[in-house]
């Protein structure tokens, strides 16, 4: 496995006082008010209500993420902004000098923090998806993923375990899985991942893609019926063959007694927009499997890693679904689940 992948992930996230921030957000931003802290998997985050009564996102960036990458973020989330996309995303705050991120210090260590808009809005990880409001999540996905279709970085190529065209350094980390039966399985399926997937990736259209389009980073709205209010956390957005935005966000639509259906209503509204061309569509089931196997995967190596205590473990354990969801598919098959999910 690539010490540089497993790396982005593993490393401490920053820990800042909160006087350390408020700090930076008064003297650079001119904001005061009062922090909350968000659980993040390896940035620390917090919530500012404002006294003037708005709300913000600070983050501070891992001291393991080259600046190139931080920079890779919030270049996107301009680019979206000028580019008029039609789903609400946050906006990045400017110092008052007209700085988009500043420096934050805790002890000899220097940190990039930096601040976003808050999106109203409840977590779809609240909610239990109906076929409407997955039509509206495919639509979503395809709207902000036509968007970024424009966008390149320098920094688009970041070395990251969640990337799926690394899957295969997921089998480092299976040794975690407890369960023999369930180690045998996740291996099948990099087995079929390498054989059938690895390589097409180079044929395939590819861009820079959200890449985690989970339910803790979608907000859907209050309203009836309900629809996609904005999506947050682009943390790990990189250049990658767009059919696998799509099938990750497919492989979190597990919920309720009928998640294939769900399912079909996500591709359905992400054709809307973007129609699949058949070369992705024959990799679909792969693609879904194989991001399965990797929640599972570090879900368990994340549990021998980290305390028992630790925020982001005690969020990422909700993902345990992944481990029953994998194995109900593959006992599908490839053919089942294709003609559940792509028959009219």
């Amino acid at each position: 496995m690539s010490a540089s992948a497993i790396a982005a992930i593993a490393a401490d996230p920053p820990d800042l006082t909160d006087a350390e921030v408020l700090d930076v957000l008064d003297s650079a931003y001119g904001l005061r008010g009062d922090l909350t802290p968000l659980v993040s998997e390896r940035d620390q985050n917090f919530r500012l209500d404002a006294a003037e009564g708005q709300r913000y996102v600070v983050k501070i960036a891992n001291l393991s993420e080259p600046e190139e990458i931080t920079d890779f973020q919030i270049r996107a989330l301009i680019h979206l902004e000028q580019s008029g996309c039609p789903v609400p995303v946050p906006r990045v705050v400017r110092t008052a000098s007209g700085r988009v991120s500043e420096s934050a210090y805790a002890g000899d260590a220097c940190y990039l923090l930096r601040v976003v808009t808050y999106l109203p809005g409840q977590p779809l990880e609240a909610v239990t998806p109906d076929t409407e409001l997955a039509y509206d999540l495919g639509r979503s996905l395809a709207d902000l993923d036509s968007a970024l279709q424009s966008f390149s970085h320098p920094g688009e190529s970041q070395v990251l375990l969640w990337d799926m065209q690394r899957a295969s350094e997921v089998r480092g980390i299976i040794g975690h899985v407890p369960e023999p039966g369930m180690r045998d399985r996740l291996h099948e399926c990099l087995d079929a991942f390498e054989k059938r997937v690895l390589p097409v990736f180079p044929s395939l259209r590819s861009q820079v893609i959200h890449n985690d389009l989970n339910p803790g980073n979608v907000l859907v709205s209050d309203t009836k019926p309900m629809g996609v209010a904005g999506v947050i956390d682009f943390g790990d957005m990189l250049r990658a063959p767009l059919v696998i935005d799509l099938a990750i966000a497919a492989s979190y639509m597990r919920r309720g007694d009928h998640a294939l259906d769900v399912i079909k209503e996500l591709v359905r509204g992400f054709e809307s927009v973007i129609a699949l061309e058949q070369s992705e569509r024959a990799l679909f089931y792969d693609l879904v499997r194989t991001r399965l196997a990797t929640t599972v995967s570090i879900l368990h190596w994340r549990a021998d890693a980290r305390s028992a205590d630790d925020p982001y473990l005690k969020k990422a354990l909700a993902e345990r679904s992944a481990e029953r969801f994998f194995d109900r598919v593959t006992a599908l098959g490839r053919r089942t689940f294709d003609r559940h999910i792509f028959d009219d």
